[in-house]
């Protein structure tokens, strides 16, 4: 240990200057940084289902739109939110690669209201209205259960239209798409300031998430840095110690970023923050490097000396926090959700940067600054100095109070539940929560399940036992009380057939004739020729149908039911030359969701049980390396037992904090037990040993557990939701952790030596 003590010391400007050339080499590579903001970047790699998708991609060449939504109070029925909508449908080509526009203005009339009204389409030319005329087309609209069902709400204040486009799939090209939409939704907003119109897509969601993560970057990290200034400036009363604390940060930073880079990981929306906690951690390691420095400068030892001291005091605890806190993030890499195990591993990466980084640039930093006005050390002496005297006096009690809470938090935990609505957590004042809102109370159309049905045969999908059972299908699903409706070509063919025979209800059922089938599936080839808005129902080798079953408010556990229900009935009653493929992403979101609920405690359990036996090894004792499971683990439970009390609902990403906060929170402990176990080992008492760890790594551990409280709250003013939620979760329970580690851990010692002498003094005695 001293060999290694007089190297980081003596040899401290060499070690610096090699410090400072990784730190080049590895920054070098952000130039190479990327920022994926596609729902690509969450979904499971692995999952069986994305096969499916893939395939009914391939099945269905996917028609990219982007949705426009309309709304105007009493009603759309007006010339003024007509023209709203006539505005975007001449103006669609500004939107880039955009094919084609469906809006209420090209919807076209059913065959009997073609026949009844003289005309093909809603709306006639604009020009042409009269009230009387508007008011009936609000009676033909609100009565077409095919327009009601899809793009109209029954109430005709909100109405759907769509953009088809086609572009490469590459980042740059769906961020223009996404920017040019929304240009013309800010143009079309200033002209016609009555009508309500938003825009909706996977493009947006990708503009959106990517701009939130730039602008997290450009915008907290700089208040995170500011706010750390001032907090180190008062807690170690120096302005030079904390600028060298954030010298340290600032490069862990560009090293982890860096890091991604050379290797070719694009960020993501939950990735994206990762550079920020790397930096708190990384002040945390210095902090207690700082802390002690200045405390033996205080004593009046010299510079080299006191550096020696501190680093020898901190070099096992700083050692086992990193290692324990990277096998904490690392843990996530059992999640298979790219985001989240990005997120993980960035962090990781940046943990053990900054664990070089302190040990071989921050003691030339702190040792070349000048010792002639040596600052009184550690604003917050005071508070440890009452607490060291409130856990002398009052042990028993907070042993006992903390034990309580423990025990009745521990119970709570049952009321979390593993479900939850992705959309629950969709800032409420967001344009987004005010559209998913109103689909679902007014269209009744928030989530839809695709599936592609494959008849096996060339032209299979016009035999008549074929569409009998998709018929049947149709019927079925219809009927289910949570589908808002159904899209199958099975309901063309019967509205076709009906309307060829003088709308004669006799009629309205499946040809049987297999040409006549033919016939009406080449009509409908004809009309989306002409109208391009119109989705594809049937491929184009007759031998895959598309249907669309639309849901409305539903959990993810409601729709992993709900699709349950259906893979049964289709299991049960359709032929088994039939294959049916899930063909959309939703239920890879919902099963997504579940399987990272269990990922992310497998993953937990393994990190919990490896940081577990690293403390033991670290520590060098089974004792208290068993009794670290109490600090480490009970703050996570603690929180999370009020939160099943209170809220109760948990995503994804507040599950996350479960499996990371053990690797944040046993940094304090691993401070607290080694200065305990040094003391013990000299040959002082426990009461005595408690006083010293806490004198030793109370102020340091407050300090720390300041910075990542500040850094993790300042989440909450975050633009990605996904981390203002968590910041509700983590900076509790960082601070519940050091209140664990200064009024329960102590006792908790004191009292287990206690008992472990006074065994021992009965073994002795018998």
């Amino acid at each position: 240990m001293q060999r290694l003590l007089d190297l980081l010391v003596n040899r401290r400007f060499p070690l610096a200057a090699v410090m400072i050339a990784a730190i080049v080499a590895v920054s070098w590579g952000m130039k190479y940084n990327s920022i994926d903001g596609s729902s690509r970047a969450m979904l499971a790699e692995d999952d069986p289902y994305k096969e499916e998708v893939d395939q009914t991609k391939l099945d269905f060449p996917p028609s990219t739109s982007i949705t426009f939504i309309f709304e105007a109070d009493p009603d759309l029925f007006s010339l003024d939110a007509l023209a709203a909508i006539d505005e975007m449908n001449k103006r669609y080509t500004e939107v880039d690669g955009a094919l084609a526009a469906g809006s209420l203005l090209n919807y076209r009339l059913n065959p009997e209201d073609a026949d009844t009204y003289d005309r093909d389409y809603l709306i006639p030319e604009l020009d042409e209205l009269t009230p009387e005329m508007l008011a009936q087309i609000r009676r033909i609209a609100l009565a077409d259960e095919e327009l009601t069902e899809s793009r109209l709400a029954s109430t005709g204040d909100m109405s759907l239209a769509s953009i088809k486009y086609t572009i490469e799939d590459t980042q740059e090209a769906r961020l223009a798409v996404a920017q040019s939409a929304l240009d013309l939704r800010d143009s079309l907003r200033e002209k016609h300031p009555n009508v309500r119109i938003y825009v909706l897509g996977g493009v947006i969601f990708e503009y959106d998430s990517y701009h939130a993560s730039r602008m997290d970057q450009q915008q907290l990290m700089p208040l995170v840095l500011g706010l750390s200034v001032v907090l180190l400036w008062y807690c170690l009363k120096s302005l030079s110690y904390a600028i060298c604390l954030l010298l340290v940060a600032a490069p862990a930073i560009t090293m982890s970023m860096g890091s991604f880079g050379w290797l070719d990981v694009p960020f993501n929306q939950i990735s994206a923050l990762g550079p920020l906690v790397v930096m708190v951690v990384a002040i945390a390691d210095g902090i207690h490097i700082v802390s002690i420095y200045a405390q033996n400068l205080h004593k009046g030892l010299a510079k080299l000396d006191a550096m020696r001291e501190s680093l020898r005091v901190n070099i096992q605890p700083v050692t086992l926090a990193t290692l324990t806190t990277a096998m904490g993030f690392l843990s996530l890499n059992y999640c298979s959700s790219p985001g989240i195990y990005g997120f993980g591993n960035i962090v990781a990466i940046g943990v053990i940067w900054a664990f070089f980084i302190t040990l071989l640039l921050l003691p030339a930093l702190i040792l070349a600054l000048p010792t002639n006005k040596v600052p009184k050390p550690l604003g917050v002496q005071g508070f440890i100095v009452n607490v060291n005297r409130l856990v002398q006096t009052h042990g028993n009690k907070l042993f006992w109070g903390g034990t309580a809470l423990i025990l009745i938090t521990l119970a709570l935990l049952p009321l979390n539940k593993l479900d939850f609505n992705r959309f629950n957590f969709i800032d409420e004042d967001s344009d987004l929560h005010h559209v998913i809102t109103a689909l679902t109370e007014k269209i009744g159309n928030d989530r839809s399940l695709v599936y592609n049905v494959r008849s096996g045969e060339y032209y299979g999908i016009t035999q008549p036992e074929f569409l009998n059972q998709i018929d049947t299908f149709t019927t079925w699903a219809e009927s289910q009380p949570d589908v808002s409706f159904v899209a199958s070509y099975s309901d063309y063919l019967r509205a076709r057939n009906k309307s060829e025979h003088d709308d004669d209800e006799a009629y309205d059922q499946i040809p049987t004739d297999q040409l006549q089938v033919i016939d009406y599936l080449v009509g409908y080839q004809l009309i989306q020729e002409i109208e391009p808005s119109l989705e594809p129902i049937f491929n184009a080798d007759y031998s895959s149908i598309r249907m669309v079953i639309g849901t409305s408010g539903l959990s993810n556990l409601e729709i992993l039911q709900l699709s349950q229900r259906i893979d049964a009935w289709l299991a049960d009653n359709l032929a088994a030359e039939v294959e049916v493929l899930h063909g959309n992403n939703e239920i890879l979101y919902a099963r997504l969701d579940r399987a990272i609920a269990v990922e992310l405690m497998q993953g937990f359990t393994l990190s919990f049980i490896l940081i577990t036996a690293t403390m033991i090894v670290g520590l060098r004792s089974m004792r208290y390396g068993l009794l670290s499971i109490m600090p480490n683990l009970f703050p996570a439970t603690i929180v999370f037992g009020f939160w099943g009390l209170f809220i109760g609902e948990l995503s994804p990403y507040i599950l996350m904090m479960f499996s990371i906060s053990i690797g944040l929170v046993v940094d304090d402990s691993v401070h607290v037990l080694s200065k305990y176990i040094t003391a013990r080992r000299e040959g002082q008492t426990p009461e005595n040993s408690v006083s010293y760890s806490l004198e030793k790594a109370g102020s340091a551990i407050t300090i720390t557990t300041a910075s990542l409280a500040i850094g993790t709250f300042v989440l909450i003013l975050s633009n990605t939701f996904h981390f203002q939620n968590v910041a509700l979760l983590l900076t509790p329970i960082i601070i519940v952790a050091l209140l664990l580690d200064i009024l329960f851990l102590p006792p908790l010692l004191t009292k287990f030596d206690h008992w472990v002498e006074q065994r021992r003094g009965q073994t002795a005695a018998a």
